[in-house]
């Protein structure tokens, strides 16, 4: 059985901020209609195979955000999403990790 890593919000049944981060990463690197897929997956950038196939494989390696004003981060942007080149940022320490795509 696949774990979704679901929370009650209210009632509702609702993905927590790490299982939406770990979809997102990967719709940005394999989903073609993605709008911003060329600076992605159409650049090579791919999540590894570890963190691609488990949930919790990508939870345990990266851990519960630290607050809401964070996401996911590459550290070196020519790189792939895997543990040794990921971890949680606000936007301000992201605008300082600009992409080069040259």
């Amino acid at each position: 059985m696949m774990h979704t890593d679901k929370i009650y919000v209210s009632g509702t049944r609702q993905r927590t901020p790490e299982y939406t981060a770990w979809q997102a990463m990967k719709y940005r690197c394999y989903n073609k209609r993605y709008k911003n897929y060329e600076n992605y997956g159409g650049r090579g950038v791919y999540v590894c195979d570890e963190w691609r196939n488990s949930y919790p494989t990508f939870l345990k390696d990266m851990g519960r955000r630290p607050s809401s004003k964070h996401s996911i981060n590459r550290i070196d942007q020519k790189e792939g999403y895997k543990p040794s080149n990921c971890r949680w940022a606000t936007k301000t320490e992201q605008s300082r990790n600009r992409p080069d795509y040259n």
